[in-house]
């Protein structure tokens, strides 16, 4: 027996009405979240996957900048080794200059000039450091460690890798010490020194 207050067409209407604004709810959560599966109520297993995925998105967004740090790092050595070895070639220039038959006016005025890049390039070496870290002086710096990579297994366990820099002790490695055209004996032994010390 149906009731006269039965309206059919009223009752499926609303039915509708209702799944409409279920269906308007999940999509406002959508759009505001920006993601189809935001918490796990939504569907656990997607949102375990996603967040284990977010999770090393930021971890390789940290890789990122540890990879630029590093590189800024060795940027500034490279760059500052550069210097140095234009200021070498500079010095011989210099050194070149005093092979010839010289008083000792001519040489001292050499001398100062040469004695000067000395100062040049130490100042570099000690000036050629990013972030605490100076890749041409060891002296309570042994070089750079850079986390350069995640690798996640199939069990799920993550391994990191690192990248070392070591650093190089200029300042030992160029004794400009020996550098000296005080005399033309010394001038001549003071050309082999140079080139040395361009190569080192």
């Amino acid at each position: 027996m149906s009731s006269i207050l039965t309206n059919n067409s009223a009752m499926v209407a609303l039915q509708t009405l209702r799944g409409i604004n279920s269906n308007l709810e999940t999509v406002q959560s959508e759009i505001s979240t920006g993601k189809k599966v935001a918490t796990a109520k939504d569907n656990a297993a997607i949102w375990a996957i996603s967040t284990v995925m977010s999770t090393d998105v930021d971890s390789f967004n940290q890789i990122t900048d540890s990879l630029n740090k590093g590189s800024s790092t060795v940027g500034v050595a490279r760059a500052a080794s550069e210097q140095v070895t234009s200021l070498l070639q500079d010095m011989k220039n210099l050194i070149v200059s005093a092979q010839e038959d010289l008083n000792a006016d001519d040489r001292a005025k050499i001398q100062t000039d040469i004695d000067e890049l000395k100062n040049q390039i130490t100042s570099i070496i000690q000036a050629s450091q990013f972030n605490g870290s100076n890749l041409l002086n060891t002296a309570g710096n042994a070089g750079i460690t850079v986390l350069s990579w995640l690798d996640r297994d199939a069990s799920g366990s993550v391994t990191a890798a690192s990248i070392t820099v070591a650093s190089v002790d200029f300042e030992t490695n160029l004794d400009l010490a020996t550098v000296d055209v005080s005399s033309e004996t010394a001038a001549d032994a003071s050309l082999d020194d140079i080139e040395t010390l361009i190569q080192s």
